[in-house]
């Protein structure tokens, strides 16, 4: 049997509002808050990092609540290469819960076991073609209704942060991928280490942030 209009609505309504979830960051003592883009700007050693949520990235792949991603542009300011990898960040939630980054290959199996067309009711999915297609014709554009349409894995490598030395002057930007639920917890520390420093000493670069819903 077909979704009812009264359950779909149910849906959406329960979509839209989780939708209100921000990630705020809180102020470190040499960080630079940008609030227009909810980011923050920690400058050290000559090298300059921004960070700030990005699951709007994942929102096409209707992983909310499986997969959160975090934006970071790393600039080497210095005269040196250096280097950041998978290993580099480590994400802990306000009960010190330690989550490890997730590879792009691990975030496409994710998506490719949790794909809408896959996913039994109650949850969001889609029942008809027809409904796909006409979701399919949705946009941020023109419609505030939630959307999910053609999905390309392929995106998930592109938008990752490349594992790679920087040389001088350059910068790099991409996602780093964690599999946490940002609404069941109050807030997260992303700590972030240069690539070859143990994780058992203080991390180069903290950002804190708070979860407000």
């Amino acid at each position: 049997m077909k979704i009812s209009a009264f359950l779909m609505g149910m849906i959406a309504a329960f979509m839209l509002g989780g939708c209100s979830l921000k990630v705020v960051p809180e102020q470190t003592g040499t960080g630079v808050i940008n609030a227009a883009e909810s980011s923050q700007t920690i400058t050290r050693d000559g090298l300059s990092i921004t960070v700030k949520s990005s699951d709007i990235d994942l929102r096409d792949y209707n992983l909310e609540g499986a997969v959160s991603a975090f934006s970071v542009i790393i600039d080497n300011r210095t005269d040196h290469e250096v280097s950041f990898g998978n290993d580099s960040f480590v994400l802990l939630d306000n009960e010190n819960r330690q989550y490890l980054p997730l590879t792009p290959e691990k975030v496409k199996e994710i998506l490719s076991r949790d794909s809408y067309y896959l996913i039994p009711y109650p949850y969001v999915g889609f029942y008809y073609l027809e409904d796909y297609a006409k979701s399919s014709s949705y946009n941020e554009f023109s419609s505030n209704a939630p959307y999910f349409y053609d999905l390309y894995p392929q995106d998930i490598y592109t938008k990752a942060l490349a594992g790679e030395s920087i040389i001088p002057k350059a910068k790099v930007a991409g996602l780093v991928y964690f599999k946490i639920d940002l609404s069941t917890v109050q807030g997260v520390k992303l700590h972030v280490f240069k690539k070859g420093s143990s994780r058992s000493s203080a991390p180069d670069f903290t950002f804190p942030f708070k979860i407000e819903k």
